[in-house]
């Protein structure tokens, strides 16, 4: 007769898959921590070498260089979490930069942001909009959101007739948005208004749904099409917000200013740990990822290494975190095929265990 023990028919898996965590909390850690260990070995090592770095106002400056891409990226984050990527912000920072310029020499500060965010919003719609309409997927946001940055781009120069913009350097609120402490409280008031969106609002976790299953949420009643739009929109919007606040950083505006802007936007997304393959991520993880980047340029630029050199170790961090992000997808892959395993074997089991009964 054949004995099977119902509540661990496989002790040696079952603690594997439900006790990893305590098992290896040091591997655990590393994995979905990675970046903040990063981050708080490069603190602690450029501290010791270069005593400028420690001080206060070398960390506000820090978060004044990131501010933009930080404030871009909250954006930017909804897209990539729902299984797309946007290609436009960096556009659309050039052409809300113009716009706000020259709508504010007409309407003045108030309605110049306003439209201004509206002109971003309305940007990501339209590329969030044909992306629905297709039914498309993440290659066909790559072609889509590429096409839209050409054309938004083309927008920019025509309508400043390829000229910079110089600001309203007299206006206090023009140019407090972005000195002093206005661009850091900015990027926080950003982060955490799009965290609480993601998190604590239906549409949020909804976005999570879209990106980890687009068809299961559809066949659930998730109204796909309005979700991915939402999604789109949300990130033009932080990249008009990224738009107005590097104009008045700056004090001009170019129609090129945002060029580039979009792949540090998803480098800074990327190396926060959140998967380009969607359904997973959160807002802080851009921002973590955002500062460790500027934190990193900061600290080479501080021990007196020039440019090219820091592109090297920035992509080396780059690609560190790809792997790391591939290698815990494997991990919860693997765990949730041995689950899987042990659960078959537990069930063949007591269906054994119940037809020996029946036979007696």
């Amino acid at each position: 007769m054949i004995k099977f023990n119902n509540k661990n028919t496989n002790p040696s898996l079952t603690k594997e898959t439900d006790n990893f965590n305590r098992q290896n909390p040091f591997k655990y850690f590393v994995m979905n921590y990675a970046v903040v260990l990063i981050l708080v070995i490069i603190v602690i090592a450029v501290g010791v070498m270069e005593p400028k770095f420690m001080t206060l106002n070398n960390f506000q400056n820090i978060l004044k260089q990131v501010s933009i891409i930080g404030i871009i990226a909250c954006g930017s984050a909804f897209v990539i979490i729902g299984g797309m990527i946007d290609l436009s912000v960096g556009s659309i920072v050039s052409l809300v930069a113009v716009s706000y310029v020259m709508i504010y020499d007409v309407l003045g500060i108030g309605p110049s942001i306003i439209l201004c965010l509206l002109i971003g919003a309305g940007c990501g719609l339209a590329s969030g909009s044909i992306i629905s309409a297709v039914k498309g997927k993440m290659g066909v946001s790559f072609i889509v959101t590429y096409g839209m940055q050409s054309i938004i781009a083309a927008a920019a120069l025509l309508v400043s007739g390829s000229t910079y913009k110089k600001g309203n350097l007299n206006d206090p609120i023009f140019m407090g948005i972005g000195y002093g402490f206005g661009p850091i409280a900015i990027l926080i008031v950003a982060v955490v208004i799009s965290q609480f969106l993601l998190v604590k609002t239906k549409a949020g976790r909804r976005m999570f749904f879209l990106g980890g299953n687009e068809e299961a949420a559809r066949l659930t009643g998730v109204n796909t099409k309005s979700y991915r739009s939402l999604t789109f929109m949300l990130s033009g919007l932080f990249a008009a917000l990224g738009g107005i606040v590097m104009v008045s950083r700056v004090g001009s505006a170019s129609p090129t200013a945002g060029t580039g802007y979009e792949l540090d936007v998803i480098a800074g997304i990327v190396v926060g740990g959140i998967a380009l393959t969607g359904g997973k991520g959160s807002i802080v993880n851009a921002f973590i990822g955002t500062v460790a980047i500027g934190v990193l340029g900061n600290a080479l630029n501080l021990l007196g290494v020039s440019s090219y050199p820091q592109l090297i170790v920035k992509g080396a961090l780059i690609i560190i975190a790809v792997l790391i992000d591939t290698m815990t997808k494997n991990r919860s892959t693997q765990n949730t095929t041995y689950k899987a395993k042990h659960k078959n074997e537990q069930n063949w089991g007591e269906e054994h265990v119940t037809s020996e009964k029946l036979c007696k």
